[in-house]
């Protein structure tokens, strides 16, 4: 069981559901879905969301507050967010629950209820088993939502396990479409995008290091899809980083899964960013982020040096 009688009681607060920073699909989908049995709850992004979460939430015409209240009378919920500062700000509440699957869960005051699934692979499969330990049931806007956060998580169900089936396999139980979700997933791109993805490639360098290839790039948004594209082109291990004129930087990384099953893990990489620049990093062995401030190229190639030294642990 995930859930305690005091956790229930909380759930029966007025709730707000906290997005991380550049929300992704399984943040999104899993606030939507906590929201289809729950609809007076409030799904707040502090600081935007993704390309294909802004699709998720037009799609399913659900509006989501862009700016968090200071406080907030009831139950704050925190969704695929490791650490309070990648919900930041997180409004003072009664009281807060943290739904996170990475593997690192820090920072959050004592008190806060954690419900923590590092073995799942996405946060949408802990939503599923809340949804049922509530005993609500899933409808079919809520099965398709979670299916999209779980092929989006999973890469495409690349990094899936049989668990990530398991799950995939209730939703369609209970009405979710996977090529309806394939379909919004994967339709037309902005005309911004292609072309962010396009300099991505073209501004890149890369080296080789034994058989493994890392490949870095700079862009002024899109890094998650503009690294998930260098590792399609060829790339083992890709780190694409932007600037913010306050200063601050973010990196997106991902890896192939050949390097992922030798035992490479962005995650560890970061966490040694972190180390070394402060900031906050969360993710997967194949894809992760990290938020900090400093410069952005600088960043990048400490990066790509610990990517280098990884290697050459492994087997």
């Amino acid at each position: 069981m995930l859930l305690n009688d005091t956790t229930k009681k909380l759930f029966e607060n007025k709730l707000l559901l906290l997005i991380h920073h550049h929300a992704d699909v399984d943040a999104v989908a899993s606030a939507i879905a906590l929201q289809t049995v729950f609809e007076e709850a409030v799904i707040c992004a502090p600081d935007k969301v993704s390309s294909h979460g802004q699709k998720i939430a037009e799609f399913n015409k659900v509006d989501i507050l862009m700016e968090a209240p200071k406080e907030w009378e009831g139950t704050v919920i925190a969704l695929d967010s490791p650490n309070p500062e990648h919900c930041s700000p997180v409004p003072k509440a009664e009281s807060i629950i943290v739904i996170d699957h990475h593997t690192k869960i820090e920072g959050w005051p004592e008190g806060t209820e954690i419900i923590h699934q590092p073995n799942k692979t996405s946060t949408a499969e802990i939503i599923i088993k809340i949804i049922d330990e509530l005993g609500f049931k899933i409808n079919k806007k809520c099965a398709n939502v979670l299916l999209a956060a779980i092929y989006t998580d999973t890469g495409q169900f690349r990094h899936a396990n049989n668990e990530t089936f398991s799950s995939a396999s209730i939703l369609c139980e209970n009405g979710a479409e996977p090529q309806e979700v394939i379909n919004l997933l994967d339709s037309e791109r902005p005309m911004i995008q292609k072309v962010t993805f396009l300099k991505a490639a073209q501004n890149m360098k890369w080296i080789q290091h034994r058989k493994w290839i890392i490949a870095t790039s700079i862009v002024g948004s899109f890094e998650s899809g503009s690294a998930r594209h260098l590792i399609v082109l060829g790339a083992d291990v890709a780190i694409v980083g932007s600037s913010k004129k306050n200063g601050e930087m973010r990196l997106s990384t991902r890896a192939s899964n050949q390097i992922v099953s030798q035992g490479f893990k962005l995650t560890e990489i970061l966490e040694k960013i972190c180390e070394i620049n402060e900031g906050s990093s969360g993710g997967h062995p194949g894809a992760a982020g990290y938020n900090g401030t400093g410069d952005t190229e600088a960043i990048i190639e400490i990066t790509k040096q610990e990517s280098i030294d990884k290697i050459r642990q492994l087997s």
